[in-house]
C-alpha cells in the first residue's frame, strides 16, 4: 500500500535528534535546533531531506522555507525533499528548525511516545545531517499548561516575548549558550517507531501572505478581575459578556487606546495558515489576547454557546516586552475573523497577517456566466475546496483538520472540476486503508485516535471512491493495490447480514448516513444497504476491468442476494414504495426519505418506480424551501442531485443550487457551510466544508455541459443547459488537458463551441429533456 524507502539510503549520515524533557512531558512541546556552517560559494543545488515527529518548521538564513511533514503513520513515516540552494549564500549559513510535538493523539496524528528531528544533506565535504554538530534548546517563551483549542486538534498558544523570541532563526543570532546534541540524544535512522520512510508524493504547501481587509467591530468593556490567571481564554470571554459596536478602520495597523478593549479583524474570506503578529509601543508585561472564528452574528463573533459543551476555543495570548514584539503561531488554523483583546489600559498598535498553508492546486477548471448569482456560488465553492485541501483532504480547516473519508467522494469530484491532480486523493486512499479495526472496517479518518469514529458506511464509501479514482484516471492501479482491504470490508458486511439478507446496524459503531436526525438508522436501514450495494457494484466493475474472475463471481452473487432481500423486505411493487428500513422486530418503516429514493436511482433499483419517486419525493424537495421532515443536509444533496441528473432533470438541479446556495452567498459566506444556515448552531458548525461545495460539479457538467462518459475522460458529451438571454464559458480539466466550452444565447438563437484536447472523443448528445 506504500513504497518503503531504506533509512540507510535516505539518511546515511544523519540521526534522529531530540532534547529530553526535564518534566518528562511531551504535550504541546517545542524544541529549537540550529546548524551553522560556512560555504565558499552558494551552491547551484543542494537537496535536504527532512522530517520530524510531530512536525517541523524550517528556516534557512532567517527565511521561512517549509512546514511538514505531511501527516502519516510512524511505521512508514513521510519525509520531504527541499531544494535549499535558493536560500544559501557564500559565507556563514544557518539552518534553523523548530519541532512541535503534540504529545497526544488527535484526529490527524497518532502519537507513539517518540519525538525527533531527522535531516540529511551534503554540501561538498560538509555533512549537514542531524547529529552532534547541531545545537538545540527547549523553545523559550511558550507556556504549555494551556487549554485544548479543540478536542480533535491542538492547543491554544501562549507566548511570552520577555523570555522567548523569534530572532533565533537569524544568521547572526548568538547561540553560544545552546547545547550541542549529545550522544544519548541521537537515534539511528530506521529506529522504531519510524521503521521505514515514504516519499511525500504531494507538493509542499503554499507560503503566500494574506493580509486582513478591515476592522468590523470594537468593544469597550470591563475585564473580569481574574483574567490574567485563567488559561482558557474562551472562559474569560464568556464571563465578560462583551457588547460589540460596528466599526471600520485600517486592519493593516490596528490601534488600541485605553478605552478600546477588543477589535474584530476581517480577512475578507476564510484563511488557512499561521497568524503572524507585530506589536509596537508595548510595555513589559502587557498582554495581547486573540481568538478566531468563522462567522459573525450581526457584529458579534460566533463562538460556541457558553451554556453548551465547547467544541472549539482557538485562542491564545502574547505577553509583551518593551518596544517591538514579533511572533508567528506554531500551528495553522482555519478562520475568517481574528478577534484581538487588550485588557491592559495602554496604547499599542498591532499588525497581523496569515501565512497561507494550503495545497498548491494548479487550477485549470473555469466557470463564468452572465448570472452573477451563479458566479458567486462557483467562487464560494472553489474557495471552499481550496481551503479544505492541505496535506490531506480535510472536512474543514477549522475545528479538527481531519481527513474524514465520507467527504472524499464529493471532495474528489469537486477537485476534478478545478484540476486533474489526483495525488492528494491517492494519498488519502492509501492512508484510510492503513488504519483499520481488526474486522477490516476502516476508520472514518486517518491517521487518528478517533476510535469512536469507525463508520461502516464510510468504509463502503471508501470502496466507491476506489471506483471514482478509476473513472477519473482510466487506470485500475489503485484498486489492484488496495483490493485486499476492500475484501476485508466486504467480509465484515457479510458477518453483519442477517437471515433476511439485509445488512444490519451494528451498535459498536457510529452509522452516520447523513446529518438528518429523523432518518431511519436502526435494524436494517435501507440507505445503509443501498450504500453497500453501490460499493458492491463499484467493486464488480473493477473486477471486470481487471479480469478478476473469482472476485467478479463473488461480487455478482452478493449483489443479486442483496437486491432480492431489498425487493422482498423493503419494496412494495404495487405501490412502488421503498421503505426506509426494517427493525430488528421485522417492522417496516412507514417513510421513504429522499436519501432512499436517490440512492435507489443511483444503484439502478426498481426503474419502474423512478418517475414516481421524482415527482412525489425528489422534485418537490428541490423546488421547495427546506421544510418538513427527512431533509437532506447540504452534503447529501450531492447524491440527490446525482439521482435527478440521471433522469435528465437538469434545470431542477441548477434551480435548487441557485436558490439554496445563493442563500449562502447572500449571507456573506465566503465558503460553503456544512449544513443549511437554519440548522447551524452558533459557533459549532463548520462554515467551510468541502462536502457542500459540489455546485462545482453541477455547473461544469450541466451549465457548461461537459460530461465525462468513459473512464479516463476518453469520451465526453457536450450538452450545455442553455437559457435564452444568458451565456456561459469555462473549462473542464481532464488528464488530457482542459476542455474549453462556451455558449451564448443573447442573440436570436443559441451559439455553442467546444474545443477538446487530443485523446478525447466527442460523443453524440442524448438530447435529454
Amino acid at each position: 500500500m506504500y513504497k518503503p524507502c531504506s533509512a540507510k539510503l535516505l539518511f546515511p549520515d544523519a540521526a534522529w535528534i531530540w532534547r529530553q524533557s526535564r518534566e518528562h512531558d511531551e504535550r504541546d512541546r517545542r524544541v529549537q535546533f540550529r546548524r551553522s556552517f560556512e560555504l565558499e560559494s552558494a551552491p547551484e543545488s543542494l537537496e535536504l531531506k527532512i522530517t520530524a515527529d510531530s512536525c517541523y518548521i524550517l528556516w534557512i538564513n532567517g527565511e521561512y522555507v517549509n512546514r511538514g511533514p505531511a501527516r502519516g503513520f510512524q511505521r512508514h513515516w513521510p519525509f520531504d525533499r527541499i531544494e535549499a540552494a535558493p536560500f544559501l549564500r557564500a559565507g556563514k549559513n544557518v539552518i534553523a528548525v523548530m519541532v512541535y510535538q503534540y504529545g497526544i493523539s488527535n484526529y490527524s496524528y497518532a502519537y507513539e511516545n517518540a519525538s525527533g528531528l531527522l535531516l540529511s544533506g551534503q554540501s561538498g565535504s560538509i555533512n549537514l545531517g542531524t547529529g552532534a554538530a547541531w545545537k538545540a534548546r527547549e523553545a523559550p517563551g511558550y507556556l504549555r499548561a494551556v487549554a485544548r483549542a479543540s478536542t480533535q486538534y491542538g492547543f491554544q498558544e501562549f507566548f511570552d516575548c520577555r523570555t522567548g523570541d523569534d530572532n533565533w532563526r537569524e544568521i547572526n543570532y548568538d547561540d553560544a549558550d545552546w547545547r550541542n546534541i549529545g550522544r544519548f540524544e541521537q537515534r539511528v535512522a530506521g529506529s522504531m517507531p519510524w521503521h521505514d520512510f515514504e516519499e511525500r508524493n504531494i507538493p509542499l504547501l503554499t507560503n503566500n501572505i494574506v493580509n486582513p481587509t478591515g476592522i468590523v467591530a470594537i468593544a469597550k468593556h470591563r475585564p473580569v478581575p481574574d483574567w490574567r490567571n485563567n488559561r482558557n481564554l474562551c472562559r474569560i470571554y464568556y464571563q465578560e459578556e462583551i457588547s460589540w459596536q460596528n466599526a471600520s478602520g485600517n486592519a493593516q495597523n490596528v490601534k488600541f487606546n485605553p478605552e478600546v478593549t477588543g477589535q474584530v479583524i476581517d480577512f475578507g474570506r476564510e484563511v488557512v495558515g499561521t497568524v503572524n503578529f507585530t506589536v509596537e509601543n508595548a510595555g513589559a508585561g502587557e498582554i495581547l489576547g486573540f481568538m478566531v472564528c468563522e462567522s459573525l452574528t450581526g457584529n458579534s463573533p460566533d463562538f460556541p454557546d457558553k451554556d453548551r459543551s465547547v467544541i472549539t476555543s482557538f485562542a491564545g495570548r502574547i505577553i509583551l516586552k518593551d518596544g517591538v514584539n514579533r511572533h508567528e503561531l506554531t500551528m495553522p488554523w482555519g478562520f475568517r475573523y481574528l478577534v484581538l483583546f487588550r485588557r491592559d489600559p495602554s496604547d499599542i498598535s498591532v499588525k497581523v497577517f496569515v501565512r497561507q498553508t494550503v495545497y498548491p492546486l494548479e487550477i485549470t477548471g473555469k466557470f463564468h456566466a452572465s448570472d452573477e448569482n451563479l458566479n458567486a456560488i462557483w467562487k464560494m465553492s472553489e474557495h471552499t475546496q481550496r481551503c479544505c485541501m492541505v496535506d490531506a483532504y480535510v472536512d474543514c480547516p477549522w475545528r479538527e483538520n481531519a481527513q474524514w473519508w465520507g467527504d472524499a467522494l464529493v471532495q474528489a469530484k469537486n477537485t476534478f472540476k478545478l484540476s486533474s491532480d489526483v495525488r492528494l486523493f491517492e494519498r488519502g486512499l492509501r492512508q484510510i486503508a492503513s488504519q483499520t479495526a481488526p474486522n477490516g472496517l476502516t476508520y472514518a479518518m486517518a491517521p487518528t485516535c478517533g476510535h469512536s469514529c469507525i463508520l461502516p458506511d464510510y468504509s463502503a464509501m471508501w470502496i466507491i471512491t476506489l471506483y471514482a479514482h478509476y473513472w477519473q484516471t482510466g487506470t485500475p492501479a489503485m484498486w489492484l493495490e488496495l483490493r485486499d482491504a476492500a475484501d476485508r470490508i466486504f467480509s465484515y458486511f457479510s458477518e453483519q447480514t442477517s437471515g433476511n439478507g439485509l445488512l444490519n446496524f451494528d451498535d459498536r459503531y457510529w452509522l452516520f448516513l447523513d446529518w438528518c436526525p429523523e432518518l431511519f438508522k436502526n435494524g436494517a436501514p435501507t440507505v445503509y444497504n443501498l450504500i453497500y450495494l453501490w460499493a458492491l457494484q463499484s467493486a464488480l466493475e473493477l473486477a471486470e476491468v481487471t479480469g478478476d474472475g473469482p472476485r467478479r463471481h463473488d461480487y455478482a452473487l452478493r449483489i443479486e442476494a442483496l437486491k432480492a432481500a431489498i425487493a422482498e423486505k423493503l419494496y412494495d411493487r404495487a405501490s412502488k414504495r421503498l421503505s426506509d428500513g426494517i427493525t430488528f422486530q421485522d417492522e417496516k418503516a412507514d417513510s421513504c426519505a429522499p436519501h432512499t429514493a436517490a440512492l435507489a436511482i443511483i444503484t439502478g433499483l426498481f426503474p419502474e418506480a423512478h418517475e414516481q419517486w421524482l415527482e412525489e419525493i425528489l422534485l418537490p424537495l428541490l423546488r421547495g424551501n427546506r421544510t418538513g421532515m427527512l431533509l437532506p443536509s447540504s452534503y447529501f444533496m450531492y447524491y440527490i442531485f446525482e439521482a435527478v441528473k440521471l433522469k435528465g432533470r437538469y434545470r431542477d438541479v441548477i434551480g435548487c443550487i441557485g436558490r439554496w446556495w445563493g442563500e449562502f452567498a447572500a449571507n456573506d459566506c465566503s465558503t460553503t457551510p456544512e449544513n443549511w444556515l437554519e440548522k447551524m448552531e452558533t459557533g459549532s458548525g463548520s462554515r467551510c466544508h468541502a462536502w457542500s461545495a459540489h455546485p462545482l460539479v453541477n455547473f461544469s457538467e450541466l451549465i457548461l455541459g461537459v460530461r465525462q462518459v468513459a473512464p479516463g475522460w476518453k469520451k465526453i458529451r457536450f450538452e450545455p443547459l442553455m437559457t435564452q438571454g444568458r451565456k456561459a464559458a469555462g473549462a473542464a480539466p481532464t488528464p488530457h488537458g482542459p476542455v474549453e466550452a462556451e455558449w451564448d444565447w443573447t442573440g436570436p438563437s443559441p451559439v455553442k463551441r467546444i474545443l477538446c484536447p487530443p485523446g478525447i472523443e466527442l460523443a453524440e448528445p442524448e438530447n435529454l429533456a
